[in-house]
């Protein structure tokens, strides 16, 4: 529950699994084998994501080299500085992918199901940019570096789907980058807000619901301050009238102020 004092929002809900889902013999977390399922359709997944993206014919391929592992809230995926030896797609959950910067806790973003991780180590083979956790229980498929180069290879369109996704993730990374440097905490907490309502959020007559799987000092991190300015922004925004909280879930009375504070800059 995001108020002083709480410690998060409720766990997301968990994706169900999609129709038309492919069998395969994958390999557990804790090393046991047996039947899992990897969709090859784009339902259940993050609109515009990598798998999402994916034809029946590619979606199968990459299946073909894939197996499924699962982590718990606070599961380490992996970390900065790791090598990168596989590339990681998330069938169900949601992560965060953080760092350390100027000594504090960042989250660059959170990723939902569809998402691909580790594309860029697949490219370069460089070592891991940032942390990934997960933030509720997370199943991802793993593919090493050398199957998913030859993966591309074979289906040389999903390369360009690659490279739209890692341009639009260098286009966010260079806005909140700016954002974090001009604007003040309030309108960064906005802006956070309207982006988690924008994914997340559910009309409920004339409010917004947004429940997500987020703790307080998580929150702060995504906004990009100190979880005390975090309270006290949250504190301002109840003040206004503008949102309030319900049994875990942010509910926002009023979007259109919000987003149009989160544009003032």
């Amino acid at each position: 529950m995001i108020t002083e004092g709480a410690q998060g929002i409720r766990d997301a809900q968990g994706i169900r699994d999609a129709q038309g889902i492919r069998e395969l013999t994958a390999t557990v977390a804790d090393g046991a084998e047996g039947p899992a399922t990897l969709p090859d359709d784009g339902s259940g997944l993050s609109v515009g994501s990598f798998l999402a993206s994916l034809s029946a014919a590619e979606a199968a391929g990459l299946a073909r080299s894939a197996e499924l592992r699962y982590f718990s809230r606070g599961d380490v995926l992996f970390s900065e500085g790791d090598e990168g030896n596989e590339v990681v797609v998330i069938h169900s959950g949601r992560v965060k992918v953080c760092g350390k910067r100027a000594g504090r806790e960042v989250i660059f973003s959170v990723l939902d199901p569809g998402s691909v991780l580790g594309e860029l180590s697949a490219v370069d083979g460089s070592p891991r940019s940032a942390t990934v956790i997960a933030l509720e229980p997370t199943e991802v498929a793993v593919i090493s570096v050398e199957d998913f180069r030859e993966y591309l290879l074979t289906y040389p369109r999903v390369s360009s789907e690659l490279l739209r996704l890692v341009a639009e993730r260098l286009r966010q990374a260079s806005f909140r980058q700016l954002e974090f440097g001009t604007t003040q905490t309030l309108t960064r907490l906005c802006g956070t807000l309207m982006e988690l309502s924008d994914r997340y959020g559910q009309s409920v007559g004339a409010n917004v619901e947004v429940t997500i799987p987020l703790s307080q000092q998580e929150l702060a991190e995504l906004s990009g301050m100190s979880r005390e300015a975090l309270v006290k922004g949250l504190h301002q925004l109840r003040s206004l009238g503008w949102l309030s909280v319900d049994d875990r879930t942010i509910v926002l009375h009023d979007a259109t102020a919000i987003r149009r504070r989160a544009r003032l800059g």
